[in-house]
């Protein structure tokens, strides 16, 4: 992106991920990820590359709420998420124009962001159990209100790590936040697929069961579970190397199926009521799951 170019000597050191893997960006709904560059390891820069991603992140999910909230039967908690989608928009713009934040300033950066999202964390458990127990009658899922406060939650998490000067991933937090989001990621698709869609629906449910054995028993085990559940499904190198390529494996596969799956979508080939924007937000997802599993140590 054109704001690696102002960074300072100490922070300098981004690329950005495309679906083509080019400079090319496929409008009008693809998004690059930005991120620092393998060998940057400076907390700042990772604190500004995450916090942008996380607010984009979370003025989608707003939007999303936005979408399947009809005014007639949730206007006020409509209301909140286009307000909700205003805040992270503006915090996205700051982020985004302002660079990487001093090493000096890294703490108040993180501070920032944490309390902007806290009211946030808060709408989404308080709707949660709203929608679960029939006081609130959107079209939106329980299980999404929770999958999007797990999100948040760790996107927090991960800004206090960052604050206290640590930039490392852990391979086993990446591991067992992400596979979870993907297992989730599969069923909201399959669930938003046009009911003709028999083959996508069937490929969605089988990745997302293949997800969940990893994330229920970790990469050998789970890799082992996976291929007997859905040995069409698991890729080779799961049965090669499961130790060193379970997840990854898996991982890389949903990113080339979601990058497939917001092209269709995007062309009409894909018969769904998925909305474009969330395609692509759940592909850029399965790529930041990619990239963080490549830098976990």
């Amino acid at each position: 992106m054109s704001q690696a170019t102002s960074l300072t000597k100490e922070t300098t050191g981004f690329f950005s991920y495309t679906r083509s893997g080019g400079k090319e960006i496929e409008p009008p709904y693809e998004k690059p990820v930005t991120v620092p560059a393998a060998e940057n390891k400076h907390p700042s820069a990772h604190a500004w590359a995450d916090a942008r991603f996380a607010t984009d992140i979370m003025a989608e999910h707003a939007l999303f709420f936005a979408l399947l909230m009809p005014p007639e039967v949730a206007g006020p908690e409509r209301e909140e998420a286009i307000s909700f989608n205003k805040t992270f928009t503006d915090l996205y713009q700051q982020i985004d124009s302002a660079g990487p934040p001093e090493q000096s300033a890294l703490k108040s950066f993180a501070s920032n962001f944490t309390e902007a999202v806290k009211p946030f964390i808060d709408y989404k458990a308080r709707l949660g159990e709203a929608q679960a127990t029939g006081k609130l009658r959107s079209l939106v899922w329980p299980l999404f209100f929770e999958h999007t406060q797990h999100e948040a939650e760790r996107w927090t998490r991960r800004l206090e790590t960052l604050a206290g000067g640590e930039s490392e991933l852990d391979k086993d937090e990446v591991s067992t936040f992400w596979t979870n989001i993907m297992d989730e990621h599969c069923r909201f698709v399959a669930h938003l697929l046009d009911p003709e869609e028999f083959e996508l629906i069937e490929t969605a449910m089988k990745t997302s069961h293949v997800f969940r054995d990893l994330h229920n028993h970790g990469a050998i085990a789970g890799a082992a579970v996976a291929i007997v559940h859905e040995p069409t499904t698991v890729v080779g190198s799961l049965v090669e190397n499961p130790e060193t390529n379970a997840i990854l494996s898996a991982a890389e596969t949903l990113l080339d199926f979601t990058t497939k799956a917001a092209r269709g979508i995007e062309a009409a080939r894909i018969k769904s009521i998925i909305d474009p924007r969330l395609s692509d937000h759940v592909r850029r997802e399965s790529l930041k799951f990619v990239d963080e599993l490549k830098r976990a140590v």
